[in-house]
């Protein structure tokens, strides 16, 4: 089965039994709150959303005012789904095989539940780096190994320690910080210059469940 016939109907609306419905309900006031916080870190002109989906971060990104945020997914089903408006602005794509994005474009690039879809994920982080401005950030969520649907999704095909992706992440050439959601004296006792980035993500980490790993990264 081909990576697209697998993200199809029954996949996204929960039918399968492997993920739980991708509803407007569900997914979007959570697309809302990233995109508005991640605005307010800075003012990016330009959003790459990867693994887009049905495309609810990239309309709320629209929302927040960034005219130029679009998104690509593998699912052909996940794009015919967008919000009329949105459907322009999504792309059927894969990331492993390079992104129709030109070089050092994109302020922000974000991955949410997407690197444990992927058995290797070097390439997918390299193109990442690749369409990032000098001065981008990238913001991924990657499923833990305790998270109730770690082992539920077949698709789940790399789900890791932490480690594993500090690891990956310096091979490619990454910058990293881990934010977590409760670990409050743990975020308290770490160096003084880091200490005013992690405040200002802290209210990122609460986004999602407590068994995602959240992670920003940046060039160098």
């Amino acid at each position: 089965m081909t990576t697209d016939a697998f993200y199809n109907e029954d996949y996204f609306e929960g039918k399968s039994r492997h993920s739980p419905p991708h509803s407007r309900g569900l997914i979007y006031p959570m697309a809302e709150r990233t995109a508005r916080f991640l605005c307010r870190q800075s003012t990016p002109a330009r959003v790459l959303d990867i693994g887009c989906a049905k495309g609810y971060l990239v309309e709320a990104f629209h929302a927040e005012g960034v005219a130029q945020a679009v998104g690509i997914d593998v699912s052909r089903y996940a794009v015919s789904c967008a919000e009329p408006a949105m459907r322009g602005r999504l792309l059927v794509g894969n990331l492993t095989e390079g992104l129709p994005v030109a070089t050092g474009t994109c302020d922000v690039v974000t991955a949410m539940d997407l690197f444990e879809h992927l058995a290797d994920p070097i390439p997918a982080l390299r193109e990442i780096g690749r369409v990032l401005r000098r001065d981008g950030k990238a913001y991924l969520k990657i499923c833990h190994p305790c998270h109730p649907n770690a082992a539920r999704d077949p698709s789940h095909i790399n789900v890791q320690p932490l480690g594993y992706w500090t690891a990956i992440f310096r091979q490619v050439g990454f910058s990293w910080m881990r934010i977590y959601e409760t670990d409050v004296a743990g975020l308290n006792s770490v160096a003084d210059q880091a200490k005013v980035l992690i405040r200002r993500f802290r209210e990122w980490a609460v986004l999602g469940t407590p068994a995602d790993y959240k992670f920003v990264l940046w060039r160098g």
